[in-house]
């Protein structure tokens, strides 16, 4: 069989549309020592790149600090016939801006507790202070949908 890989490649608006309905990404840095420090995280899309939040002083914005190099996993699906994913790899923005922290937040209470912007606001206000914002940059995308695999048996 010729190339599979790119048979069963989403679309940039399956990824897209992947994306914005996974719940938790996994994130990739590279620690001190050079092995990779991997996290769940939540996120948001901005302006169609991925908006994460952290501690200023997490180990993960301290690897992006010294390294930006990363990358981004969403997958789903637990039998082989159904894995799905989109994998990015890229650079890492660390963004100290209290307001875009807020932002994401909001956005994180609105998608993952079904939460207003008037029931949080005056606690993630609080909450994000000490915050700082992390946006991806993707250079390379890769992705599969292993449910495509039978279109070309």
């Amino acid at each position: 069989m010729a190339n599979v890989r790119s048979k069963i490649e989403l679309s940039a608006a399956e990824q897209r549309e992947f994306i914005e309905r996974s719940k938790t990404v996994i994130m990739g840095t590279i620690n001190h020592d050079g092995y990779p420090h991997l996290v769940p995280m939540w996120f948001g899309l901005i302006d169609g790149l991925v908006h994460m939040h952290t501690y200023k002083t997490s180990q993960k914005a301290v690897n992006v600090g010294r390294n930006p190099r990363g990358s981004l996993l969403f997958e789903d699906g637990e039998d082989y016939d159904k894995l799905r994913g989109v994998f990015m790899r890229g650079r890492f923005e660390i963004v100290d801006d209290l307001e875009l922290c807020y932002r994401i937040a909001v956005g994180s209470a609105k998608k993952y507790q079904g939460l207003s912007e008037e029931q949080v606001a005056g606690g993630l206000r609080h909450y994000v202070r000490k915050r700082v914002a992390l946006v991806f940059h993707p250079e390379k995308i890769s992705s599969w949908d292993h449910g495509k695999i039978g279109q070309f048996a």
